[in-house]
């Protein structure tokens, strides 16, 4: 069989009896093929340092078995019949987990007892930094985990039959509790940090320890699959912790790798517990932000230096006893060996962590505040400040003068030099193409707030290049268009040297609900025929518009759906058979005439917006 990422031959220490398995699945599990004997082909994945976890194939058909380990366990540990009964819950409810399809309590047919899941194929990520891929990209997906993190907690357990699944009221308590013992009975040397923080721990408990919420006990990113294509939760792994509890614990486990130190990030060039690299955005004020938003409850979150010290011991504990494992020969992870070095350090930045009242990843808390900005946002947003100040608004009413000017000019839509001239000046201060994170480097939230800046002028969007329509067509062609495409006519845009539109409007339908969209695009050979009227297509006017995204429904479509028909298409401005008839008037204005004009319209807008 094709090799499964991540995965390698089954190890020594986790071999089983494959035919004994196969014939037990064997009419047994939904969609397993009734294949010769030896057709079952296994795999062990590299990841899941509790429980074995192991790729089956069959006929085609995929599938993920996760067991218990050999030989002697911690107590309380490995209870796999406790993944499979919340994993049935959540699937039932809607939530992204694997489908588990099998539970076998018969330990005479692999050695132990296990559970079979349908196999989810997506994207896992084992360095939370995510080097592979953008800014935006990055921002997205964690965006994507911390809303999915905040639905698992918004689940009544009723509703989810999970009654009884936890221990009730005291879940911190229990907590630092069981962690201590599990660190104890694993310890194969004595630590004086791991013994202080669970000291500070227990006589530090939050005060609303009765919280119950489903929590997951092991939320990170590398715990999820994602779609391969999309920033989309599909799967999340690994329930072997979940109980009933504060979800907080589950936030702060979320987040923690913002506050570890860099000799655990470096460790082992990061492989161990897969924090290699920093992460700018987004930030971890951002996500507790959106987190507490999906929730519904307040930001500020006075008892998180508990609950960030609280991780620290839980992975301190994890790691000794992976370390513990190993000295028996029955750990899962190929460098089990590692763990021991890790323990000491994660205490002591436990008890670091104990001490403090405010937590931040740049220099903010977090507090009652909904918006944090990186620290290169901010750097950017006070240089777009002084950028404006220093040469924007100086220039404000010598362009709009020009404008006025050359209103029935034959050249109307034509720059003004002194336009030209402040277009340089940014992109030599490095202030252009701020809209797009892959090439800016900054959050969304980062560039809302400098948006929110330059709205404040008139002509200081198309000053940094950040004014559509051509931003929108850039972030179009940068994330779907071609090399080829991009080359011809995203690199021009980002440089500046030509202009867009886009398509969309038209004239005898309400195109507003695109459903109603009469443009039809229909391919001929290697070539499309487009036939259509679009209007309200800002931009077209342009002497320098070279291109138009253009939107229209795909001719004798087979979508189902009435929603799925539509298509953009690149159109060269100098196209044949495109025609550009005139440019509208708005409220009998075809631009703004005047300074007085200027001001009339924006009394209008802000009289209009002011009750909303």
């Amino acid at each position: 069989m094709a090799a499964e990422p991540g995965t390698s031959e089954v190890r020594r220490q986790h071999r089983f009896d494959q035919g004994s398995l196969e014939r037990y699945l064997s009419g047994r599990l939904p969609g397993c093929p009734r294949l010769p004997a030896g057709a079952l082909a296994v795999r062990q994945y590299s990841s899941g340092q509790s429980n074995p976890t192991f790729y089956l194939q069959k006929g085609g058909k995929a599938f993920v078995l996760r067991k218990k380990p050999h030989g002697p366990l911690l107590p309380g540990a490995h209870k796999v019949h406790r993944e499979y009964r919340v994993q049935k819950a959540l699937f039932s409810a809607g939530f992204p987990v694997p489908e588990p399809l099998l539970y076998c309590s018969d330990v005479s047919i692999i050695g132990t007892e296990f559970y079979v899941m349908q196999h989810v194929q997506g994207r896992i990520f084992r360095d939370v930094s995510l080097p592979e891929v953008g800014p935006a990209e990055r921002s997205a997906l964690y965006l994507a985990m911390i809303e999915t993190l905040a639905l698992l907690h918004s689940f009544d357990l009723q509703s989810l039959g999970l009654q009884g699944y936890g221990r009730g009221p005291g879940y911190c308590k229990r907590q630092v509790s069981t962690w201590k013992k599990q660190y104890d009975a694993a310890a194969h040397t004595d630590i004086p940090a791991m013994n202080k923080l669970a000291e500070w721990l227990a006589n530090n408990l939050p005060p609303d320890d009765n919280e119950e919420s489903l929590i997951h006990g092991d939320f990170r990113i590398d715990n999820i699959i994602f779609h391969p294509t999309e920033a989309r939760v599909l799967a999340v792994l690994d329930w072997e912790l979940s109980t009933t509890g504060h979800p907080l614990a589950d936030l702060a486990y979320a987040i923690q790798f913002y506050f570890l130190p860099t000799s655990i990030k470096d460790f082992g060039q990061g492989t161990v517990l897969g924090f290699k690299g920093t992460i700018e955005t987004p930030s971890c004020e951002e996500l507790v932000s959106i987190y507490c938003r999906c929730r519904r409850i307040s930001t500020t979150l006075p008892n998180l230096n508990f609950f960030l010290a609280l991780s620290c011991f839980k992975m301190a504990g994890i790691a000794q006893g992976v370390y513990a494992r190993y000295l028996i020969g029955n750990a899962s992870a190929e460098n089990s060996h590692e763990f021991a070095k890790l323990v000491e350090p994660l205490a002591e930045r436990g008890l670091e962590l104990s001490k403090r009242s405010s937590f931040s990843s740049t220099q903010h808390s977090i507090s009652g505040e909904l918006f944090h900005q990186s620290r290169k946002g901010q750097e950017i947003l006070l240089k777009v400040k002084q950028f404006m100040k220093q040469h924007i608004y100086p220039a404000e009413k010598e362009i709009i003068k020009y404008y006025t000017e050359h209103r029935h000019a034959e050249d109307k839509w034509k720059k003004p030099p002194l336009l030209e001239r402040l277009k340089e000046l940014a992109k030599a201060e490095g202030l252009w193409n701020l809209f797009l994170p892959d090439v800016s480097g900054l959050s969304q939230l980062d560039y809302a707030l400098i948006a929110e800046e330059t709205g404040r002028c008139l002509i200081a969007p198309e000053v940094f290049n950040c004014h559509a329509p051509d931003t929108g067509n850039m972030e179009v062609l940068h994330m779907y268009g071609t090399e080829e495409q991009k080359k011809e006519w995203l690199e021009p845009l980002l440089e500046g040297k030509i202009s867009s539109c886009f398509c969309m409007t038209e004239p005898d339908v309400a195109s507003s609900d695109a459903t109603n969209m009469q443009c039809t695009i229909e391919r001929d050979g290697d070539s499309y025929v487009i036939n259509g009227k679009k209007w309200w297509s800002s931009g077209a006017g342009n002497p320098n518009c070279k291109v138009a995204i253009v939107m229209g429904k795909t001719k004798n479509s087979s979508a189902s759906s009435r929603y799925n028909q539509h298509s953009m298409i690149i159109v060269p401005m100098d196209t044949p058979g495109l025609k550009l008839i005139r440019p509208l008037s708005v409220f009998g204005y075809m631009e703004m005439r005047s300074m007085e004009d200027i001001l009339r319209y924006t009394s209008m807008t802000c009289e209009y917006l002011s009750p909303i």
